[in-house]
């Protein structure tokens, strides 16, 4: 919805003005931190925060710039953009309901009479505009005159209505639209200090307007205009007077909207833009410096990197106080106190779940061409994660991983159908995390692959008494184990081994999901040594398990006890034993798992 909602106030005002617009610009987070204001602490109030992947607590110029993406989709703008977040308050049980935004953010080229070159924002800037605290509204000001509202009706049933019109404050009816939160930066600097005491000092608006005009003396350097909208979707919620709408610092008027800005640009091509970008009329692909390098998708894709504010800000279900010390108040008669338990203690925490000791992120790749690329086990959780997945698959004994479509996880030792490990660009994985929307969980048939240098082994506790793995070794149509064998599609790990103790054999093997060998020794010059790798077909009787591969064996072994032999499963010829002294029987015995195995790894329980 936000894409597509343009000012068309703005635009007018700037119709012959070279600009551009990153429209519908999505927030990166919304939590209580303000790295300008509240620099290395937890921020007064909450705010909704646009652009860089690695926005902190702290301002630190170069350490932004080395995001990996930002929600702007111009990916070379590392900077970040905030203003509080607002509020629906409910009429009678008075609790707050976090109000759907979104960011259209300008750049305009305004030189002013006297045509001052414009300059590109100098590495390290940061300013506020607006006030927090402030509550009534002096019209000959041009710090108060750059806040403003706009009450979104598209269908025209109220142009030309005063009580409609463009106003500093809060409007006394609904919007069916939508409303406009609007904050238009000073565009004037000192040329020395990259910040104030009070973030406004080293910057000054025109002399002539708030939004045009010459550079006083003070403050001789013109920079590039910079100006938000805000959309609030006002119109998803009941207007039933003053008070339904609260800022985040408790304002219910309006007046205390304000916007703050920290520069992460590439100067150089922000200066290229303005210097050379005559047709830009509001479309950044007019801009042929920022066309080059317009990227939405990864936009779309960009994740917080950092911490966040571990405290519930009304995300999940509606609050009843604002976080912080923010009373709600209309700015007449005296400020109330803080609740008792406003000042309460909170810490930062990762905005990505850690990944379980021993496992971390492969990256994005695709889905299998002829079915799923893990098939081992799976699940489906309203609250997934790419920590809850690698859990999930690390108590099947597994060591690959992977996320889809959001909420979706899988298992396996290896990628099968078609898939690979080849990772794809980063930003095809584009679905957040049912569980936590600051991570990525694959996307459309895209995965977040996860892996632990552990692989998934028989867990002893699958293994009769005494029993322990071997290796993985290679076989041949001469078998390494020539005792005993048989074959079914009921097979796990224990079904074998305690056929071969019961059987009195001390080794036991399994190869291609669903056979069975026993012996005392390895025979037939075979059992040379293979990568656990290779032994990563799945049992036919427990996807949890594997069960050798092709012409790789699983090799266990035991101190001769003697355990219970399974119930037989049957093997096809009403017995549960098959031996095979002949080449023939070897052969059809092979043909019959793998046309198993294939036909097991097309199964999918979504």
């Amino acid at each position: 919805m936000f894409a597509n909602l343009v000012s068309l106030a703005a635009l007018a005002a700037v119709a012959n003005a070279e600009h551009w617009i990153f429209g519908g610009s999505r927030p990166i987070v919304t939590t209580r931190l303000d790295s300008i204001v509240n620099p290395d602490a937890i921020g007064t109030h909450v705010h909704s925060i646009v652009g860089a992947s690695r926005f902190k607590n702290v301002y630190d110029a170069d350490d932004l710039k080395k995001s990996k993406c930002t929600t702007i989709p111009v990916q070379p703008d590392k900077s970040n953009y905030w203003a509080p977040q607002m509020y629906y308050r409910d009429q009678n049980s008075g609790q707050l309901t976090p109000i759907q935004t979104g960011f259209n953010i300008y750049y305009l080229k305004r030189n002013g009479p006297k045509n001052e070159p414009v300059k590109a924002f100098p590495p390290g800037l940061r300013m506020v505009a607006g006030d927090t605290n402030r509550r009534s509204y002096n019209a000959s000001n041009f710090a108060d005159q750059a806040v403003s509202y706009v009450c979104l009706d598209y269908s025209g049933a109220h142009n030309n209505d005063p009580d409609w019109a463009e106003r500093p404050n809060y409007f006394d009816h609904n919007c069916p639209n939508g409303m406009r939160a609007q904050v238009f930066f000073p565009s004037c600097w000192d040329g020395k200090n990259l910040d104030s005491d009070d973030h406004k000092s080293h910057m000054a608006y025109p002399v002539q307007n708030y939004n045009s005009g010459d550079c006083p003396a003070s403050h001789p350097v013109h920079l590039v205009s910079l100006f938000y909208e805000m959309f609030v979707s006002v119109d998803q919620h009941q207007y039933w007077g003053p008070g339904s709408w609260v800022l985040a610092n408790g304002d219910t008027t309006g007046y205390g909207h304000h916007g703050d800005f920290q520069n992460g640009w590439d100067v150089d091509l922000l200066q290229n833009a303005i210097d050379n970008c005559p047709n830009a009329n509001g479309n950044v692909m007019d801009c042929p410096p920022l066309a080059a390098v317009f990227d939405q998708a990864s936009a779309d894709a960009c994740v917080l990197e950092t911490e966040l504010v571990d405290e519930n800000i009304g995300l999940d279900s509606p609050i009843t106080q604002l976080p912080g010390c923010n009373p709600i108040w209309d700015g007449t008669g005296t400020k109330p106190a803080c609740s008792a338990n406003s000042n309460a203690a909170v810490s930062l925490k990762p905005a990505q779940v850690p990944l379980p000791d021993g496992w971390s992120e492969l990256g994005c790749i695709a889905e299998g061409t002829s079915g799923r690329a893990l098939t081992g086990a799976s699940t489906k959780a309203a609250d997934m994660t790419r920590a809850s997945c690698a859990s999930f698959c690390s108590s099947k004994g597994f060591k690959l991983a992977a996320v889809e479509f959001g909420d979706e996880c899988y298992c396996d030792n290896q990628v099968r159908n078609g898939a690979s490990t080849n990772t794809v660009t980063w930003n095809q994985c584009t679905s957040h995390c049912a569980g936590n929307e600051n991570e990525i969980c694959g996307g459309p048939q895209r995965l977040t692959l996860l892996t632990t240098a552990n692989p998934g082994a028989a867990q002893p506790s699958l293994l009769p008494l005494g029993w322990s793995s071997a290796g993985c070794v290679s076989d041949a149509s001469a078998r390494a184990l020539t005792g005993y064998s048989f074959a079914n599609d009921a097979m796990t790990v224990y079904s074998c081994l305690a056929t071969c103790a019961s059987k009195g054999f001390s080794m036991g093997g399994l190869e291609f999901g669903r056979e069975c060998y026993c012996g005392n020794s390895i025979q037939n010059k075979q059992g040379s040594p293979l990568a656990t790798s290779q032994c990563n077909m799945i049992c036919a009787g427990d996807k949890t398990q594997t069960c050798g591969g092709n012409w790789a064996l699983a090799v266990f072994k035991s101190s001769n006890v003697n355990v219970p032999l399974p119930a037989p499963t049957g093997s096809g010829s009403g017995s549960d034993t098959c031996t095979v002294k002949k080449s023939t029987s070897k052969r059809n015995v092979h043909l019959k798992a793998r046309n198993f195995g294939r036909a097991h790894q097309h199964s999918d329980v979504f």
